[in-house]
């Protein structure tokens, strides 16, 4: 799975909806994730990225915009992505490329 999605992040440090961005039977799977602000006030972000790698759940926090790269590992799984904004409310354009 890849593609492109659309995320928000709320104002106030408060953290947005997960996305699910990938689903994987198998493994492992490296993803690069990029991830812009399409809003008319543009302001930095945090990412929050969720995923599993081994037998554990990992939680990477990535400052918008911008792109992280992680590796999903062997697994039924599937992998998540929120945001939220450092100051005005964003909506978040995301590239998922397997």
């Amino acid at each position: 799975m890849g593609g492109r999605f659309q995320g928000w992040a709320p104002p106030a440090r408060v953290w947005g909806p997960w996305i699910e961005i990938a689903a994987l039977f198998g493994g492992p799977e490296k993803y690069k994730v990029d991830f812009d602000t399409t809003s008319e006030a543009p302001s930095s972000f945090d990412a929050q990225i969720k995923y599993w790698s081994d037998n554990n759940l990992v939680n990477d926090i990535a400052v918008g915009p911008g792109s992280h790269t992680f590796v999903a590992g062997v697994c039924l799984c599937v992998s998540k992505i929120r945001f939220r904004s450092h100051t005005l409310d964003q909506v978040i354009k995301i590239s998922v490329k397997p």
